[in-house]
């Protein structure tokens, strides 16, 4: 039986199709306007690589779909959701509780969408409320009131309120979401800021995601689980996904993955990097595990929940070059898959970073994605020409170079703002570069960083739905105590992890999967006397309280955490034995290849050809169908026991 992982991307949608131990990678375009069009493309890219007759025969064969989705974040990127009302305390109407000024979450309810509710509230005022917002075509309505987390009664009742004036078998019903359901933080803004959040994207991700359940029933016959990519790094199926747990789902699927690796190449510091076709993502492994950001901002919107650290740079292969004031900019515009870079030759003229990647010979125009698409040179170089070499009085292949150089830069930049951040020096760090284009600068970018090792990925252009393929079903609960080991703060914990496991229980219940095969963690973030927070992990079938008691210590705990997980199969990478260093058998030719200003004839290689154990030698290519590999001259590269590449100088 196979499982297949998705991953939809700003520029190209990815696919891994995995049965035993054979993974089948694949890569199609995103179609933008309806992301259910890319993912059944995806689907059928795989049938047709594994030589199945059609899709229906590759679902016959299939256990479950993993699909992690940029809906969430498209939709809050662009600010196309529905229109929100928001009532909150009076008082708070601008600033949401934050407490300096008008909240940046104000956009996603709109003008006139947030109103004031006194402490004491007549039904006939709240009603009033809610109809001046249904007026101007407010479609759901959020409900946050100041210190709802230590008594949600208030907001219950006024939920019951609303509902019964406006029930949900009628056509006017108006879904009231309530800050205490979304959101276990005692802090205001931050489950304001939260509910918004869910429910400004809830619409357009369950359009998407229930259309997508009903092509794969109703068309193909599929019955089995369609699992959606979390941001915590596991699945759930639609029916028990919350929206906001899905921002930036992909991204961090490839987060795990890199965690993965260096867990098993123990590894202790590393950078991951992911280069896209819109994109760049950034962030750090420590001792195994991906880095958290406790203070969030999810566009502009501040939280105080801890989340993957993923951040994000306007840098990718559809990337667009510009002119200004004698020097080379890129993005933040992309060209995205459709029309794309120019040498796309489907309409495209701006210049990008894909077209100055073919203009140095980075790429082969005859094998761009395995063959899939031609890419035509001479209109790369006729809109770097125009764009960027023209008006900086350069030479076409100068100006490419200059883009090439630019993206390094910015790369670097935002690895180094982050390490500034906490005082680390990139030294102590190795780099992990994947996506599509993270291969084709980590020689480069690694050099600029001073870093002497750096890894590239078998499976990295499609890393993020590795990532996937590793993830099980995964519910997780969080509940902030701010307190003490004492008699009260114990009581409240204790109560925290009873409602948690009911929460567990039911959600488990809900995805048809047997409770006693799950399996219960509690995490206890705890800031110590000196201010740095540690997290304890305790076993939930061996709490007690004299366990609670010392996990805490003299500290205070933040926030409980209980993880609910349930195995449903992946296959991790399995290494293999190393060979010769020769690999000469892999070698294809040569081509003409720019590095640091000069020409040089550089040997190619095929990357599907290298063995476990070859070493190559910089300058050098690396080709495979979905992404080209560049070794800097002074580099090494060796394929290491899981087909992955060690990059050393």
């Amino acid at each position: 039986m196979y499982t297949i992982d998705i991953d939809v991307g700003g520029t190209f949608t990815d696919g891994l199709f995995t049965e035993g131990r054979h993974m089948t990678p694949v890569k199609v375009d995103t179609t933008p306007h309806d992301l259910t069009v890319c993912f059944l493309d995806c689907l059928q890219a795989g049938s047709d690589q594994l030589g199945l007759p059609d899709l229906a025969a590759l679902l016959g064969q299939t256990q479950l779909i993993r699909w992690s989705t940029t809906v969430t974040t498209n939709v809050l990127a662009e600010r196309r959701g529905p229109r929100l009302g928001l009532l909150v305390s009076q008082g708070h109407e601008h600033d949401l509780y934050s407490g300096d000024g008008p909240s940046p979450a104000l956009e996603l309810a709109g003008e006139g969408g947030v109103l004031g509710l006194p402490q004491t509230a007549d039904p006939h005022v709240v009603l009033g409320l809610v109809k001046s917002l249904l007026e101007r075509g407010v479609r759901r309505v959020c409900i946050s009131l100041s210190g709802a987390f230590a008594n949600p009664g208030a907001e219950r009742q006024l939920q019951t309120i609303v509902n019964r004036q406006y029930p949900d078998h009628y056509l006017g019903s108006v879904p009231v979401l309530l800050g205490s359901d979304i959101c276990k933080h005692p802090d205001d803004m931050t489950r304001t800021h939260v509910t918004l959040i869910n429910a400004y994207v809830h619409g357009p991700l369950a359009s998407t995601l229930f259309k997508a359940e009903d092509i794969l029933r109703d068309q193909h016959g599929w019955k089995r689980w369609l699992l959606i990519g979390h941001q915590n790094g596991g699945v759930a199926r639609v029916s028990k996904t919350r929206a906001v747990d899905t921002i930036e789902s992909g991204p961090t699927m490839g987060l795990y993955a890199s965690a993965h690796f260096a867990r098993r190449q123990n590894h202790s510091h590393v950078i991951a990097l992911d280069v896209g076709g819109t994109t760049t993502k950034i962030s750090f492994i420590q001792n195994g595990v991906p880095a958290l950001n406790r203070r969030p901002d999810i566009f502009g919107i501040s939280l105080q929940i801890p989340m993957p650290d993923v951040a994000s740079l306007a840098l990718g292969g559809g990337s667009v070059a510009r002119a200004k004031d004698g020097k080379v900019t890129l993005g933040p515009e992309s060209m995205g898959a459709y029309p794309g870079p120019a040498c796309y030759d489907v309409g495209g003229a701006e210049a990008t970073l894909t077209d100055a990647a073919l203009l140095l010979g980075y790429l082969n125009p005859l094998n761009f994605l395995g063959g899939a698409r031609m890419l035509n040179k001479d209109r790369a170089r006729e809109a770097i020409e125009t764009h960027i070499a023209k008006p900086l009085g350069c030479s076409t292949e100068e100006a490419a170079a200059r883009i090439a150089q630019c993206a390094v830069g910015m790369a670097a930049e935002g690895i180094q703002k982050r390490l500034n951040a906490t005082g680390e020096s990139a030294s102590g760090y190795i780099l992990f570069a994947f996506g599509g284009n993270g291969p084709i600068f980590a020689t480069s970018l690694a050099e600029q960083l001073g870093l002497k090792c750096a890894y590239v990925f078998n499976l990295g252009p499609v890393f993020s739905v590795l990532g996937s393929s590793l993830a099980d079903i995964l519910h997780v609960y969080e509940h902030a105590l701010m307190a003490k080991a004492d008699e009260t703060g114990l009581t409240r914990l204790e109560q925290a992890i009873s409602a948690m496991r009911a929460e567990a229980n039911r959600d488990l219940a809900g995805e048809e999967l047997d409770l006693a095969k799950a399996q219960l963690m509690l995490e206890l973030d705890v800031r110590e006397t000196s201010g740095k927070i540690t997290t304890a992990s305790l076993p939930i079938s061996h709490l007690d309280r004299a366990g609670l008691k010392k996990a805490i210590g003299e500290g205070t705990l933040e926030l409980a955490r209980l993880r609910a997980s349930y195995a449903v199969g992946g296959q991790e990478p399995v290494p293999s034995q190393l060979g010769s260093a020769d690999a000469l058998s892999a070698k294809t030719g040569s081509r003409q290849v720019r590095w640091n200003g000069q020409a040089i004839d550089t040997p190619v290689y095929i990357w599907e050809s290298l063995k476990p154990g070859n070493h190559v030698a910089g300058p050098a290519i690396a080709e495979s169908a979905q992404t080209t590999y560049l070794i800097g001259p002074a580099w090494q590269l060796q394929v290491d026991e899981f087909g992955n590449g060690k990059l050393t100088r």
